[in-house]
């Protein structure tokens, strides 16, 4: 894991330049690979959900490096779901993620509508909802599952959501100052918390 924050550090810094040097813009995806490869190595004793969800989000990281937001979206969107289908065998309401639950829709739902109302291209508008409601999900699984460290499962995926919400406010509706640390660096913990939590597991079950 030390490896892998030294990589999310060097290339959050390199996403944010303007150089056009081989290992720019076009590597950004090299900590989530290895995150990907890491997890990949303990698939026999953690599964190979969260490897698979890693890789489509390194080829989303790519994607977005080269400009191509639908192709971004679409990744990570399979990302998400990768995601989902790992939490949800795990998942049991109680009242407490009852009520957690609640307050997540009635903060997530409205500000997924919101940045839809700015949106004035029907092909994005499509997409991001489509997204927004798949992110959703990941978020609502993660948050009321029944498994060893589940407030970092949780905490990991309100990062995620975080992140990508900085991307669609961003881009939809008002610039926002410095989001390209905003972005980053939540997007860069949340992978990395997800990746850690794989690497502690003890079996598949």
């Amino acid at each position: 894991m030390a490896l892998y924050a030294i990589l999310a550090t060097l290339f959050f810094y390199v996403r944010g330049c303007d150089c056009e040097w081989l290992i720019c813009r076009r590597l950004v995806a090299i900590p989530t690979l290895f995150a990907t490869l890491a997890t990949a190595i303990n698939s026999k004793r953690g599964g190979w959900l969260i490897p698979l969800a890693l890789l489509a989000s390194a080829a989303g990281d790519w994607a977005g490096a080269m400009g191509e937001f639908i192709f971004q979206i679409a990744f990570f969107a399979v990302a998400h779901i990768f995601y989902i289908a790992d939490f949800a065998p795990k998942c049991r309401f109680t009242r407490h993620r009852t009520l957690t639950l609640v307050l997540f829709s009635a903060i997530v739902l409205p500000f997924l509508g919101y940045v839809m109302l700015h949106i004035t291209n029907n092909v994005e508008l499509i997409a991001v909802g489509i997204y927004g409601m798949i992110i959703y999900s990941m978020g609502f699984t993660a948050l009321i599952q029944n498994r060893r460290h589940s407030i970092l499962y949780a905490i990991a995926a309100l990062l995620f959501i975080y992140s990508d919400s900085c991307i669609a406010y961003n881009k939809f509706v008002e610039h926002i100052p410095n989001a390209n640390t905003w972005i980053m660096t939540t997007y860069y913990a949340a992978q990395g918390i997800f990746c850690a939590l794989h690497l502690m597991r003890e079996s598949r079950k």
